[in-house]
């Protein structure tokens, strides 16, 4: 009797599961399908948060988690989708916005995680993948299991009055329908064409609408249902074997790497770091200079990112003074790393210069500021072995990549491009309107130049984009963004 109601328990949740799951395939039908991404995203999160949360209540812990942080930038990142519009950033905050919501989920469950090991990775791929494609069948069985605790509920012993039941209302039914018909000439039309319903639905355009609902639906049923099945979060360690490096062997490394970075920057020293005299060598131009060189420059700042970290990790620790030399070896060469994002920023800054800005060149001065901010905390973390690194590094590398998304990056672009155009008469019209929509104030101000072929093709677009807009009637595409734009070129006209 027991194991009964646990099983009627159960099976009442999975309905539950299971009908709230496919109420955000629905969802996800409504809010996206040939519509244009805007606040939709944002409350399409907020609901799968909502199911997850209402599902787990029973296993979740309020207390000091990581998997509670990480719904800030969840938040922020699928807001950002109502406030900018570049393009690029769409795909990158979806698989982010997926990544931190499978790794909140399982901290908000298990809050003693590990999220600073490989393990972690390996729990996240289990978790989003490999537990969902297990419980692709789960669905069928919770609803067989359903039809059968319903007819063992006692049906026996009402089955001769249901069978009066539908005896009586039979004879009533057709009464009525009959009644209804002759006093409403509209609903005996609808009564008497009721096959023309089904003739008038499009299977072309139904098919994609049921299979996107069902893809959904059964990738979050199989998701949350993953936590809810497992009795306990058991944290898997990979069967890596402990790694020590020597330190003589870390030092000698090290020792060469920084002779090599020393001979570098006193190189440098002579044309870069020169004031107002900076000077090139023979047959060089700033130019030349500029276009070769700086992903080649944050090529090795990363690796030498990762010697540092990797020495940090698997160095031995038995003897006091090679650890100290080390230290100071490792201090140097995160100097260096520190010198070459100066370079290279430096390369890029004289590249922009003569061939203006675009949005990679601007992301890759970002991404130098992130490693600039990281380098500081590894140094820290050299003497200081107190300060958590690799989690330092994830918790700033999340924050950084959540503020960039509500930087106005193609605005920033757009008004230099066009400052520099203004100083030397040169832009690259074709690239300034395939920014986003952040970039049409700027182009606004193109309108008037003398230039006929530039103004032609901003026209064009903006014509175009006003088109684009006209065709965005639903309140789920809505976007900061677009709808300052849409008063802009509304006023123009």
């Amino acid at each position: 009797m027991e194991i009964n109601e646990t099983m009627e328990i159960k099976t009442k949740e999975g309905l539950y599961c299971l009908l709230f799951s496919l109420l955000l395939g629905i969802a996800f039908d409504r809010l996206f399908f040939d519509k244009a991404f805007g606040i939709s995203y944002f409350i399409f999160i907020g609901l799968c948060i909502g199911f997850f949360l209402w599902s787990t209540r029973d296993r979740i812990s309020f207390g000091k988690s990581f998997g509670w942080f990480l719904l800030i930038p969840i938040a922020l990142l699928s807001f950002s989708f109502a406030v900018h519009t570049v393009e690029i950033f769409y795909l990158f905050n979806i698989l982010a916005v997926s990544f931190l919501m499978i790794a909140s989920s399982i901290l908000i469950v298990n809050p003693s995680f590990k999220w600073d090991k490989s393990s972690f990775i390996a729990e996240m791929l289990r978790r989003g993948i490999v537990n969902v494609l297990n419980n692709i069948g789960k669905p069928f069985k919770i609803l067989k299991a359903s039809i059968k605790i319903g007819i063992d509920v006692q049906i026996e012993e009402g089955k001769k009055q249901i069978l009066i039941g539908i005896l009586v209302s039979l004879p009533l039914l057709i009464v009525i329908i009959m009644l209804l018909s002759s006093a409403d000439m509209v609903f005996g039309h609808y009564l008497a064409n009721l096959t023309e319903i089904f003739n008038n639905i499009n299977i072309e355009k139904f098919v994609p609408h049921v299979v996107l609902i069902l893809v959904i639906a059964f990738y979050l049923f199989g998701y949350v249902w993953g936590f809810k099945s497992e009795e306990k979060t058991i944290e898997s360690s990979l069967c890596i074997p402990a790694v020590s490096w020597e330190l003589v062997t870390i030092i000698t490394v090290l020792i060469a790497l920084n002779i090599l970075y020393l001979f570098f920057t006193m190189i440098q020293f002579s044309y870069l770091y020169g004031g107002g005299n900076m000077t090139l060598p023979a047959n060089f131009t700033y130019a030349e200079y500029a276009r070769k060189g700086f992903f080649e420059l944050v090529a090795v700042t990363f690796i030498n990112f990762i010697i540092v970290l990797s020495c940090l990790k698997y160095r031995k620790k038995d003897n006091k003074k090679l650890l100290k030399a080390s230290n100071l070896l490792l201090t140097v060469l995160v100097a260096f790393t520190l010198n070459m994002l100066f370079s290279a920023n430096f390369k890029l800054t004289l590249y922009e210069g003569t061939f203006g800005y675009t949005f990679l060149r601007v992301s890759v001065h970002l991404f130098m500021l992130l490693l600039f901010i990281l380098c500081l905390v590894v140094a820290a973390g050299i003497w200081y072995r107190k300060i958590p690194i690799v989690r330092s590094i994830i918790v700033i590398t999340i924050i950084m990549y959540t503020i960039i998304n509500y930087l106005n990056i193609d605005g920033f672009i757009a008004r230099k491009n066009i400052e520099r155009y203004r100083e030397t008469g040169k832009l690259d019209a074709y690239y300034l309107t395939s920014l986003s929509f952040e970039a049409v104030p700027y182009l606004l101000e193109m309108r008037e130049i003398n230039d006929r072929h530039i103004k032609k093709v901003i026209d064009d677009n903006l014509e175009y984009r006003k088109e684009v807009l006209d065709n965005e009637n639903s309140w789920t595409e809505f976007n900061f963004s677009k709808n300052r734009v849409r008063k802009l070129l509304n006023r123009g006209n």
